[in-house]
């Protein structure tokens, strides 16, 4: 049996439908089974816990021997994912497969990939078999700008002329899908770094194709970091939250983390995955 959380976000979503696709029974950890119903109509089996409370995680864990963890980005995010992996462990828990980021690299000063650094060092010593899929720079990441994008004709974004490797949440979750079912031991002890089959973009290219999907001129406009760092601000979920974005897009800004696109995705689940002008036409309905 396999135990998924996070089923409620994108990639979680996205992980659980590939999964059913396959005909998988799983378990998913949800904190209000009432609002996952949708999901338990679908045939997923549903246990109410939170990532706060061990004792919850550990009941919805019996007589699982796989996990997926997958959690949204937070201030408590390194603390709850390494309570997580300590209670998978004693739980039995076989093979736990995590999502992380490419970021997660030592060195790094950026608050997410920190936490996901420090996560994936403490999997690696749980003596669990482990498997980290490190998608790039989400696609979903720019769907919430198209409103704004199609009525003034400008994308604005403070990243310069800093690059990104884009990737669909739907390609990750049914990435991960694969790595739970094929094999899964060829996948044991494996990184996978995946991207979606578009040439590394700046935001200019975004934006051009943004436009040309949208039927109308679109142009990139690097605005002000402090600005849009404040402008974020209420849509997210603290301060910690929004201080990580801004880090993060000043990261790609500066180049410090620059787009690096991988062929893993492609290799390995014999297909190119999604372009950035397939999702936006999916997302839009536009051809």
């Amino acid at each position: 049996m396999i135990l998924l959380t996070g089923i409620t976000g994108n990639n979680g979503s996205a992980t659980a439908d590939a999964l059913l696709k396959r005909g998988v029974k799983f378990r998913a950890l949800v904190r209000d089974k009432a609002k996952a119903a949708e999901w338990a109509d679908k045939g997923v089996e549903l246990a109410e816990g939170d990532l706060h409370d061990p004792d919850s995680v550990a009941a919805a864990l019996e007589g699982c021997d796989r996990a997926v963890l997958i959690l949204s980005n937070s201030q408590d995010q390194e603390r709850l994912e390494k309570s997580f992996i300590e209670t998978a462990r004693a739980s039995g828990v076989e093979h736990l497969v995590k999502l992380s980021s490419p970021e997660a690299v030592p060195g790094t000063t950026g608050l997410t990939p920190a936490a996901h650094l420090a996560v994936e060092d403490a999997l690696k010593a749980s003596g669990m078999q482990w498997t980290l899929v490190r998608p790039a720079f989400f696609m979903q990441n720019l769907a919430g700008t198209l409103p704004i994008v199609q009525q003034t004709g400008k994308l604005s974004m403070p990243l310069g002329n800093g690059t990104v490797a884009l990737t669909d949440c739907a390609d990750t979750g049914d990435f991960i899908a694969m790595v739970l079912t094929t094999g899964p031991e060829e996948h044991y002890g494996k990184t996978y770094d995946i991207t979606g089959p578009d040439e590394v973009m700046n935001f200019h290219d975004i934006a051009r194709v943004m436009g040309e999907v949208l039927g109308r001129e679109v142009e990139y406009e690097d605005c002000d970091p402090a600005a849009y760092k404040e402008m974020i601000r209420p849509f997210l979920s603290s301060d910690w939250h929004s201080d990580a974005v801004a880090i993060l897009f000043a990261q790609i800004a500066d180049g410090t983390t620059p787009g690096v696109k991988t062929d893993t995705f492609q290799k390995m689940m014999g297909r190119p995955g999604t372009s950035f002008r397939e999702f936006l036409q999916r997302i839009t309905g536009q051809n």
